[in-house]
């Protein structure tokens, strides 16, 4: 199997202030919180993770619909899990897909296990990404 030429992608996350962060890409920007109590500072790094996890199960909905040239009128994800303290962490990361579609339901069923098993994210998350990273130090 020919593997396809990879597309780099790139945040870049710089502080704003003590609680929050700004992180970057293709010119769009948005502030998260870099603490976890104080939700009026953004949303925190676990937060995105389930974010991108719930961000990356509609893009699949959509495009393996429009693949499957199924009607679908809205989608909406609930994604939620337990944080965990020693080691810090998320447990039970649960989802649940809400699909409005007059669709018949095992090609909805079908379109579903698409979407929640194969994506950018979602395979990240399912494979156990393990990031690798460097420290370099300006003054």
């Amino acid at each position: 199997m020919n593997e396809q030429p990879k597309k780099k992608l790139s945040v870049i996350i710089n502080q704003i202030n003590s609680q929050q962060v700004a992180a970057e890409a293709h010119g769009q920007k948005i502030t998260l919180s870099t603490v976890g109590d104080n939700p009026s500072a953004g949303l925190t790094a676990p937060e995105v993770v389930l974010a991108a996890l719930g961000t990356c199960i509609v893009s699949n909905i959509k495009k393996g619909a429009r693949e499957m040239e199924l009607q679908i009128n809205d989608v909406a994800i609930t994604v939620t899990a337990e944080k965990r303290t020693n080691p810090l962490g998320l447990n039970n990361v649960q989802y649940v897909v809400t699909l409005y579609s007059s669709e018949p339901k095992e090609k909805l069923q079908i379109l579903y296990e698409k979407a929640t098993t194969n994506g950018t994210a979602t395979n990240a998350l399912l494979e156990g990404l393990k990031p690798g990273g460097e420290l370099k130090i300006k003054s």
